[in-house]
């Protein structure tokens, strides 16, 4: 770089001027000074993270989760998880009603804990047993519901 082009022009002088006059710009810079230590210590951090590749990776990370998340976020998710809390909020009102449901579903979700995974002739012959044609009604009537706080 030449010593012209390091030189700020008269144009730019001004523009500072102006801007160094206004009362928020003051107060932005003086909040900046008075914590010098802290921005000192933030770009340390972050220089020791770009050093290191850790910067890189959160990065690489954050890029990831938005990925992945880009297509969840849609209006039909967020209509669709409204929904859902408007029928857990019922379902809730209904097991406060009957404190043996609130057993029952404490007792089902605690014994599923140590579940084996269950292929498809599995299923089938769970399928015979009275008490998982019981549960699967239950899950059916429920699901019946959701599908009619849809319309």
């Amino acid at each position: 770089m030449t010593a012209q082009e390091l030189k700020p022009s008269e144009e730019k002088i001004e523009k500072l001027i102006e801007l160094l006059q206004q009362d928020k710009v003051q107060e932005a810079l003086i909040s900046i000074v008075e914590r010098l230590d802290i921005i000192k210590e933030l770009v340390n951090t972050l220089y020791d993270f770009k050093r290191s590749g850790v910067l890189d990776d959160l990065l690489n990370a954050a890029a990831s989760l938005r990925f992945f998340t880009e297509g969840l976020l849609t209006r039909e998710f967020m209509e669709r998880v409204s929904i859902l809390q408007e029928v857990a909020l019922i379902a809730g009102n209904n097991l406060a009603m009957d404190s043996s449901k609130v057993d029952c579903l404490t007792y089902a979700v605690a014994a599923a804990d140590d579940a084996k995974p269950v292929g498809l002739f599995g299923l089938l012959n769970a399928l015979r047993d009275p008490e998982v044609q019981r549960g699967l009604g239950f899950l059916i009537a429920v699901l019946k519901k959701l599908g009619s706080c849809q319309r």
